[in-house]
This record gives structure tokens, C-alpha cells and sequence, in this order.
């Protein structure tokens, strides 16, 4: 009987184990891709999340995280500049979910890649977590999946997709990018970029169905969208090179889910799997780590996953509020008309509104 299992070696499943493995637990991480992979995230890390990762042995800057002290919004013909209460990092996910799986490793949690997890059973007292070739029982478990559902144990369909893409910049959008990370919000939809490590461009994009029209999935494509819709893009994308072929994708990402429902009390759903608040608030690496965190806690005093989720739900839900407040001010289509009207007849008004939403947004360890 193992002690506890995290489904998913991310940033919340990796969490949970090092929390608990530091406390002498016997912890295994079960994670389906067999190395280092591109994952759909904008890697904009706030300064909870920078905390969260120092406590779990992980320095971002040793890694070689960009910093980001403003914080750009376009809306339309209007843009704005505003000062981030905090120094942001943009650091890649490939790059950091591999530091925080070998910090696992140190603590001692045994890491086992490119095993699939088909199905997960409970029988009140116990849990059990099957791959294609064993069945594993266990005290715990961590639900780590990310934004892909495990069969049986679903969330809420919704009609968006999100894309990322790397490139380098050309010399002119690498300076306008230094120390910046921007979000440009268009019909449908809204696109965020920002410096990662050694001088690449994340670029990330969330777009209704319906807006997304007969886009390809090449990045020609995708990018002659962007183009169009914002002239900083435009800019930031003349000559860029792409890094990969196409974009990475996700669809159905239930933006604003905070789940209520009890797996069972053995399960803890920790990560995107408790809560997703929506990407452009830059929050979910630091509720990944936190609730992972949390989590282990919670099994480390014996608290069951009922009790963990309400006590996580109280905390979170002001928060989770205030963003879907704000996607509704800055995403909704018609609600975008207001606000490019507002910015355009008094452009005073937009920075403090801004810097209120991003505070309202963020984390309070």
C-alpha cells in the first residue's frame, strides 16, 4: 500500500509530493508524458508563485527567468502601460516543471514518467489508481491532471481554445518586450506575451469557437489572426521566428470552475482540477503550487478531501469572483465595446481599474 499517489507530475501534483515526501511520507508521482514537454500556460510567474516555488527548493532566476515590471493593455487603438505591484518572471514550463520533478526526486518522492493512468477506484477507506499495466491502492491521492480530465471524474465543457506558441523575436520586439508583459484583448478572445529564458517569446491565446472562424492549425495561420487584431502584435510577430511547427492546443478549458462536488474522501483534486481561474489574470501557476501545498497539509493532519475542498473553496472564492467579474469587463464582446469606449474617452480611468483587478486576482498565501 503506497501512502499517497499524485496522477500527474505538473506543478500541483509535484507540489503535493515534495510537501509530503519532505515529512517522510512514501510518495510516487505518476506522469503519462515520458519527458520534458510544452503545456498550454502563459509562464507568467507572480510573486506568490516565485514564493511558493523558493519554498519547494525551486529559484526561478537560477533558471534563468526574464523579469517583468509593467504590464501592457491594448484594447484596440488604445494602449496602456501600468507598474506591476511585484516583480514577475517568465520562465517556461518545460523548463520548470522538470526543476520541480527533480526537486521531488531529492526529497525523495519516486517519479514514474510515461505511465497513463486509465482509471481510479475508491472504496471509502482507501484508493486505487490503475495504468495500463498495474493497480495501485493508496491511503491518498492527488487528482494533478492539469486541464485534461481523467475518465469518469469530469469538469464543465465550455466553447473556447487555448493556443501557445514560442518564438524568437527579432531584435526591435525583443527590447520592446524587455521587462513587459503584455495582453492585447480583441473580439472573442484576447492574446498575452512575455519573455521566458534565454530571450524566447511565449505567446499565448484564448479564442471563442466561433471567433476562431476557419483559422488552420498552422502558425502562418494563427499568426496573420493575431496580426490582425492587434497592431502590438503585429509588430512583435514581423520577422519572428517560430520555434515549432505549430501551436500547442487545449480546448474546453472551464474558466472560473471551482469544483464543489466530492470526488471521494480519499481524492484530492488539487491544480486545475479544484480551480481554474482564467489565464490573463496570471494566478494559476500560484494556485497550482498552493493547492498542491494545501493539499498535503491536509493529509499530513489527516483531514479528509471534503475538508480540504471547503476550506479551499472559502479562501478562493472572493478571488475567483473578482476574475470572472473582470472576464466579463475585458473578454465578453460587447462588454470589450464598453471598455475600448471608456479608454478611448477617458484613458485616465483604465491604469487604476487595471491595477485594482490585479490585485483583487492574486493569491493571498
Amino acid at each position: 500500500m503506497t501512502e499517497a499517489i499524485a496522477i500527474g507530475g505538473g506543478l500541483a501534483g509535484a507540489a503535493f509530493a515534495i510537501e509530503l515526501a519532505r515529512h517522510g511520507r512514501r510518495v510516487v508521482i505518476l506522469e503519462r508524458t515520458a519527458g520534458p514537454h510544452h503545456k498550454v500556460c502563459g509562464e507568467f510567474l507572480s510573486a506568490e508563485a516565485q514564493s511558493l516555488l523558493a519554498r519547494l527548493g525551486v529559484d526561478v532566476w537560477e533558471l534563468g527567468a526574464r523579469p517583468s515590471t509593467h504590464l501592457g493593455l491594448e484594447f484596440g487603438s488604445y494602449v496602456a502601460r501600468v507598474k506591476l505591484p511585484f516583480r514577475a518572471a517568465g520562465l517556461s514550463r518545460y523548463r520548470l516543471d522538470q526543476a520541480l520533478l527533480d526537486a521531488a526526486v531529492r526529497a525523495g518522492v519516486e517519479v514514474r514518467r510515461g505511465e497513463t493512468v486509465t482509471k481510479l477506484e475508491h472504496d471509502g477507506a482507501t484508493a486505487t489508481v490503475h495504468t495500463a499495466g498495474r493497480a495501485m491502492p493508496a491511503d491518498r491521492v492527488a487528482l494533478a491532471t492539469g486541464k485534461h480530465n481523467l475518465r469518469g471524474v469530469q469538469r464543465p465543457q465550455t466553447a473556447n481554445i487555448a493556443f501557445k506558441m514560442q518564438v524568437r523575436p527579432n531584435t526591435a520586439a525583443a527590447a520592446a518586450l524587455d521587462k513587459l508583459v503584455h495582453l492585447s484583448m480583441f473580439r472573442g478572445g484576447y492574446a498575452g506575451v512575455c519573455l521566458v529564458e534565454d530571450g524566447i517569446a511565449t505567446i499565448c491565446w484564448v479564442i471563442e469557437r466561433d471567433a476562431l472562424g476557419d483559422t488552420a492549425v498552422s502558425w502562418d495561420a494563427h499568426a496573420e489572426f493575431l496580426s490582425r487584431r492587434s497592431v502590438f502584435f503585429a509588430e512583435i510577430l514581423r520577422g519572428a521566428q517560430p520555434l515549432w511547427d505549430k501551436p500547442v492546443a487545449v480546448a474546453s478549458i472551464p474558466y472560473g470552475f471551482l469544483r464543489g462536488d466530492i470526488i471521494a474522501e480519499t481524492i484530492y483534486p488539487i491544480g486545475d482540477q479544484l480551480v481554474v481561474i482564467p489565464s490573463y489574470t496570471g494566478d494559476g501557476t500560484s494556485l497550482a503550487l498552493y493547492t498542491g501545498i494545501m493539499a498535503a497539509q491536509a493529509v499530513l493532519d489527516d483531514h479528509s478531501a471534503g475538508r480540504f475542498q471547503a476550506a479551499m473553496s472559502a479562501k478562493l472564492r472572493p478571488q475567483i469572483a473578482w476574475a470572472r467579474l473582470a472576464n466579463i469587463a475585458f473578454v465578453n464582446t460587447t462588454a470589450q465595446r464598453v471598455t475600448a469606449t471608456v479608454a478611448r474617452l477617458a484613458p485616465w480611468a483604465l491604469p487604476p481599474v487595471a491595477t485594482f483587478i490585479v490585485n483583487r486576482t492574486r493569491l493571498r498565501v
